[in-house]
């Protein structure tokens, strides 16, 4: 009830800001699935989108003027039917140098991206942040603030610091998570040649404030990428990943080559090979992904992919095929 009277509140502003310029906009994910294991266990069936899970559909609603403005970010999905991932406002002071928001909010400045699913923030936060962008070009400093306790000292203890820094050469980002235990977040992306499709590598780690304790140990995630477009059609990548523990135990490993070639303008068939091992290959999981994807008008897309895996442990070995359509953007 509260957050239907949440978002009937903010469309009531988005309704009478009828001097503003009002945006509509969101994605669709969804698909089926069947996964069979190799064992006598029955298959499943469901529908099932291969990155978002359950059907997903996400609508957003934007209205702003040149200094100011406010937004709702809702997705509906049928094991939550209703969720409301940001829902702030924001303006601008100093000729747009200074940025102030306010509310839940949804859409992180600071970012770390190897790509579109290797994405972490930290300043997606219930509070508000302040951004300045500074005379330096492409450097951009603040802060964000979680404000679920107004007690001075854990709220200064729920503070994030951030910067990043962007030229034509690279962006990098650094965050610092006071709250939650103590986080770090930095990444670097290179982008000075026109043929790299991605570069970079980035370090996510948690729990730095109990970094031995056996409740919450803490934890260092370092992934690197990289791909390139050999010819025009075709894009080799590689991505690898380590986790690392502040107790005793093994590091976990990832090593995933990839690559696709776009067979017709509309028409890309790529193939992915996973291995992912938590004791230096002593055991591990292969997976193997055939995929092909056909984009449709716009900002759609059809894929249809087949993943075999072969595993040791996480549940064992496994056939999974699926199909089911993307529209990022309408």
């Amino acid at each position: 009830m509260k957050r239907l009277i949440t978002v009937s509140l903010l469309l009531g502003v988005l309704a009478g800001n009828v001097f503003a310029q009002l945006t509509l906009s969101g994605e669709a994910y969804v698909g089926f699935q069947l996964e069979k294991p190799f064992n006598d266990t029955d298959e499943t069936l469901g529908a099932y989108h291969r990155k978002k899970g359950a059907p997903l559909f996400n609508f957003m609603a934007t209205a702003a003027r040149e200094n100011y403005g406010v937004k709702l970010d809702t997705n509906f999905q049928t094991t939550n039917p209703l969720s409301i991932n940001g829902i702030y406002g924001w303006v601008n002071f100093l000729d747009k140098s200074l940025n102030l928001t306010i509310g839940k909010i949804s859409d992180g400045k600071w970012v770390s991206s190897l790509d579109a699913d290797h994405e972490i923030t930290f300043d997606e936060i219930t509070g508000f942040r302040l951004e300045y962008k500074t005379p330096l070009p492409g450097l951009n400093v603040g802060a964000a603030f979680t404000a679920d306790d107004y007690t001075f000292e854990k709220f200064g203890k729920k503070t994030v610091l951030a910067a990043s820094y962007v030229n034509p050469m690279l962006n990098t980002v650094i965050a610092y998570d006071l709250g939650n235990n103590a986080r770090l977040l930095w990444g670097l992306n290179y982008t000075g040649i026109d043929e790299l499709t991605s570069a970079g590598i980035q370090l996510k780690a948690i729990n730095l404030a109990s970094w031995e304790s056996p409740v919450y140990p803490g934890e260092i995630l370092i992934t690197e990428k990289v791909g390139y477009r050999v010819m025009r059609p075709l894009v080799v990548s590689l991505l690898l990943s380590q986790t690392m523990y502040g107790i005793d135990k093994d590091t976990v490993l990832l090593f995933n080559p990839s690559v696709s070639y776009r067979l017709f303008d509309n028409l890309t068939a790529s193939f992915g090979l996973k291995v992912e091992s938590p004791d230096y290959f002593e055991t591990q999981v292969i997976s193997i992904k055939p995929c092909v994807e056909y984009r449709l008008k716009g900002a759609a897309l059809f894929y249809t992919e087949y993943e075999m895996t072969l595993a040791k442990y996480k549940g064992g070995s496994l056939h999974r095929f699926g199909f089911g359509i993307d529209v990022k953007a309408f």
